[in-house]
């Protein structure tokens, strides 16, 4: 964070020595809250292996992820536009990379809404989702008008806080936990259920890519693989932690009929009665990581827009109210939501994962046979 000086050009832009270390929070900001904040949507497929199948997927993005950050580095092109364009020729370019950015807008309206309906349904049942909802995504607003150095900044405090926040949670909650309710594994086979599970673990995992956009703001990229994976293996390990603390803790049957169950998960914290509840901790996780992520996608969806040349001084407050507007009507319902949510997964396993994968891999190919023709 000391690296990051800011200097004020004429327009509000900023210059900054933002380098693949800050990269690696940037990482985490966007990987981390959903599969932690609504996992009853993946252990409805996956049942009681939920946490099996979630180490076969955590094995499969962390290859993905290895080939697209060596890909940047070998191509030596870190633009996610040009490498769209270089691959399937500018029209299916640009019309993939529209496709990435209704991802990205869909990302956006997956944290408005789970943010304030979490908060309406667990803690604050008085209090409209319509008011947590304005005062989740106006200050976000601020956040992202004051540039890419504030955006980096507040990414890098919160995630350490969040960070701490969930190995204290973690230590609170672990006499809690019977591991026998693991068991059996894989009692009835492979089924479509983990099936279903696998593909949507991908998906939210695949949030990564909203990372991307960053790429080409970095001033040193040298060890950016290398900073990349280990972050991203933090993620896969608090993941892995996360989901096997939840099945230990309540068993299967009862997790599947929660809805945010990391929030009941810390109700059950008490310390020598003089603390009775985590809930202290679990908010700082779930309105903070939620806020980053909201903050961090913004930002990604303003350079996509940028490079689509769709982009103008109005773009930050229309998309704001487009989202306002498509979070209002997902988060009053919760059965709308998680069948939102559900489609959300496939969306981003296509836009994030599967898309991406292949354009780097024709990227790749086209730019190893240019080198070696000329």
């Amino acid at each position: 964070m000391e690296n990051i000086s800011i200097k004020y050009l004429k327009g509000g832009d900023t210059i900054d020595k933002f380098n693949s270390k800050h990269f690696a929070f940037i990482v985490l900001g966007v990987s981390v809250v959903s599969m932690k904040t609504y996992p009853s949507l993946i252990t409805f497929n996956g049942g009681r292996d939920s946490w099996l199948i979630l180490i076969i997927a955590s094995v499969i993005i962390f290859f993905y992820a290895w080939f697209m950050f060596s890909s940047f580095k070998k191509t030596n092109c870190f633009d996610l536009y040009k490498i769209y364009c270089g691959a399937v020729g500018k029209f299916f370019g640009n019309l993939l990379i529209i496709l990435f950015a209704i991802s990205l807008f869909l990302t956006l309206l997956e944290c408005a809404s789970v943010e304030a309906n979490s908060m309406h349904t667990n803690m604050l049942l008085e209090v409209p989702t319509w008011y947590i909802l304005l005062f989740f995504i106006f200050p976000a607003l601020y956040t992202i008008k004051k540039g890419k150095a504030a955006v980096i900044i507040t990414t890098i405090l919160t995630m350490v806080m969040i960070i701490f926040s969930g190995i204290t949670i973690s230590i609170l909650t672990a006499k809690y936990k019977k591991f026998y309710f693991l068991m059996p594994i894989l009692k009835d086979g492979f089924t479509e259920g983990h099936i279903k599970a696998l593909l949507q673990i991908l998906g939210l995992y695949g949030c990564f890519v909203i990372s991307f956009p960053f790429f080409e703001d970095i001033k040193n990229k040298k060890k950016i693989v290398k900073i990349s994976l280990l972050s991203l293996l933090f993620v896969i390990q608090m993941q892995i932690v996360n989901m096997i603390g939840l099945i230990s803790t309540f068993d299967i049957y009862y997790l599947n009929t929660m809805v945010y169950p990391n929030i009941l998960q810390t109700q059950l914290v008490e310390v020598s009665r003089f603390m009775e509840s985590g809930e202290f901790f679990v908010i700082i996780q779930i309105v903070s990581a939620w806020y980053i992520k909201y903050v961090l996608t913004f930002y990604a969806l303003m350079k996509i827009l940028k490079r689509l040349k769709i982009y103008d001084k109005y773009s930050i407050y229309t998309t704001t109210f487009l989202v306002l507007i498509g979070g209002l009507s997902l988060c009053q319902d919760l059965f709308n939501l998680f069948t939102f949510l559900g489609i959300y997964t496939y969306i981003t396993l296509a836009n994030f994962v599967i898309i991406p994968f292949f354009m780097m891999l024709i990227y790749r190919i086209r730019t190893s046979q240019k080198n070696r023709s000329s």
